[in-house]
Order: structure tokens, then C-alpha cells, then sequence
């Protein structure tokens, strides 16, 4: 898959580079310093997902809407709410989706950011505004509102103990490679934690900027996992076994079940208390819908430790570990 990872790899990287170079000194510090534990050593790659994991989706994701259609709004008169803009996007996704059945072929999906926009644009243009009105208001409202109110909001509403969590692992396993995996375009960065982080990957971006298929951008899907695992043998000798290897997530299917399918690596599943999933606006299954028959799965199988809190998955990989000596 060398040649298949190199581009993502060669952007994914670039996009990472100035986060690692801020950090890349005092995870030194922390290296030379740390005992050589044999826990220590037996972690070489942590990979978090993101939405729900380390902070809550909905809260999150609203916020960034409402900034989304009140930048429009104040430009274009009757613009939708933000419900409204999700039927819009709804009715899109399903239309293309049709398309493709009649036409025989492969649906495309499009990203979340290219399906906010695509509904945003619809509206405009229902409404009566010029095309060019239209894609430009629409598409600035996505940049300048929308993006950056998510960071922010992610900030503001991370899970208690987030920071001294990632503080602890870094501290614990200083040589390991830790980075990200998301269906969407939420970054760690974005919410203020990207010094923690060697790589982020975002199936939005990968879709948007490398033109990688959905279906194989998003988990569960191999192609996060193999880029992940590409990333950090580029970045810190990763062995290649998949022992050493812990995903954490907050899905039984996206984060687990694949993480066990594409490794087999160590899973932690996160369930936080009073979290209901997010439904994404443009359509899609979640966490726990009724759909997805989760309660067929073989839980035991797929998940190595369960944990309701983030203080907790410290404490929940040692203990994977120290039952695999």
C-alpha cells in the first residue's frame, strides 16, 4: 500500500509538521527522562477518535451550525435555520445517492463540509440569489464561522480530564506515537491540543484535498488505520505489530470493531455517561442506532476495556498490557 499512502501521507504530514515541531522538544525531555519501564515499551502507537471521545459532538457541532447560518443569515434574507439547512442537505444526499442507483454506479458521497455547503448554496439559490452571491457567501460562512466556532467549541466543552489524561500518556509511553482518526473534520488542534499529537487524519480532508472515496476515507474503512500506521513508522520506528498498537473511540463499529478487523490492535471503548450520539445532519447511522443491530455484536471480542470517563483510559491501557505479559 506504499504507493496507494504516499500522497495522503506527504500532506497529512505537512499539515502536522509545524504541531510536532513545537512539541518535538519536550517530548525529548520526556524521553530521556522517563524510566524504561516495561509497560512503557510495549506501546508504540495510541490513535484517539475524536467526536464523543474527547468531547461531546452535539453541543460542539451545534455551536459551529449556528454560527454557519447566522453568517448567513445577516447576508442573505430568509436563509434557513439550521434545521432547515439539514433537510436541505438530507435531500441532497439522498437525490445522489439515487442518481448513482439509476445510473449503475458507485455513489461518491461527499464530504460533511461539501454536503453544509451544498444545502447552504440550495437554499441561497431557492431564495433568489445570484449564483456567485450564492457560492460566495455560502462558502466564506463555512470557513469563517463555521471551522473556527467548532475549535472553539471543542475547546470549551472537552470531557473532564482530557489534558491531564494525554498529559499522563505522553508522560508514560514518551516514545509512542500518538494521533487521531476522525470521520469528520474535527481536529485536536483546533480544540487546543495539538501539541499532544504527531499526525491527525480526518476523513473530511482526505476526501476534500487527496479525492480518496468516502467509503474508504471514513472508519471503518481500512485506509485511516494502514495511513495511520504509515505515519508512524515514518515518525517513530513503528514496529508493525499490531500488539502494540491501542485505539480509543467511542464506537463499538467505527473505532473497535474496525481497529480489531484492521489490526487486530488493543481497543478501549469510551462511554460517557448522559452522552446521547450525535445524528449527523445530512443523514448517516451513529452510535447506538437501531439500524447498526449493535446488540448482535460480540462485545467481549471487540473491546479489550471499556471505560465511562477519559481519567480512566490511562489506567485501562496499563491494565491491557499488564494482562498480556
Amino acid at each position: 500500500m506504499a504507493a496507494t499512502l504516499r500522497a495522503p501521507a506527504r500532506a497529512a504530514l505537512a499539515s502536522s509538521s509545524s504541531r510536532r515541531a513545537r512539541c518535538r522538544s519536550s517530548r525529548r525531555t520526556l524521553a530521556a527522562s522517563a524510566s524504561a519501564s516495561p509497560r512503557g515499551s510495549e506501546v508504540e502507537v495510541i490513535t484517539f477518535d475524536l467526536d464523543d471521545t474527547l468531547w461531546p459532538t452535539t453541543p460542539v457541532v451545534m455551536a459551529a451550525n449556528q454560527a454557519f447560518v447566522d453568517f448567513c443569515q445577516e447576508r442573505i434574507p430568509g436563509f434557513p435555520d439550521c434545521a432547515g439547512v439539514n433537510e436541505y442537505m438530507k435531500a441532497i444526499r439522498k437525490e445522489r445517492e439515487e442518481r448513482s442507483v439509476k445510473l449503475g454506479e458507485r455513489h461518491v458521497p461527499l464530504s460533511f463540509a461539501a454536503l453544509r455547503i451544498a444545502g447552504g448554496f440550495r437554499a441561497a439559490i431557492e431564495l433568489g440569489v445570484p449564483e456567485p452571491d450564492a457560492i460566495g457567501v455560502v462558502s466564506r460562512g463555512y470557513h469563517i464561522a463555521w471551522i473556527p466556532t467548532r475549535g472553539v467549541a471543542a475547546r470549551e466543552h472537552l470531557f473532564d480530564g482530557v489534558v491531564a489524561m494525554l498529559e499522563q500518556l505522553r508522560s508514560t509511553y514518551p516514545n509512542a506515537c500518538v494521533g487521531t482518526i476522525t470521520n469528520g473534520l474535527g481536529s485536536a488542534a483546533g480544540a487546543g491540543l495539538g501539541d499532544f499529537f504527531d499526525f491527525e487524519i480526518s476523513a473530511d480532508a482526505m476526501m476534500d484535498e487527496m479525492m480518496v472515496h468516502g467509503d474508504d476515507a471514513r472508519k471503518p474503512a481500512a485506509f485511516p488505520f494502514e495511513l495511520a500506521g504509515k505515519m508512524a513508522r515514518e515518525m517513530r520506528d513503528f514496529s508493525g505489530n499490531p500488539n502494540a498498537w491501542v485505539h480509543v473511540g467511542d464506537d463499538l463499529i467505527n473505532d473497535c470493531e474496525a481497529a480489531k478487523t484492521h489490526g487486530p490492535f488493543k481497543t478501549v471503548l469510551v462511554e460517557h455517561p448522559g452522552v446521547v450520539p450525535y445524528q449527523p445532519g445530512g443523514g448517516g447511522t451513529y452510535p447506538g442506532d437501531p439500524a447498526r443491530e449493535e446488540e448482535t455484536m460480540d462485545r467481549a471480542g471487540l473491546v479489550d476495556a471499556r471505560v465511562t470517563s477519559v481519567g480512566e483510559i490511562p489506567g485501562a491501557i496499563a491494565d491491557i498490557y499488564a494482562k498480556h505479559r
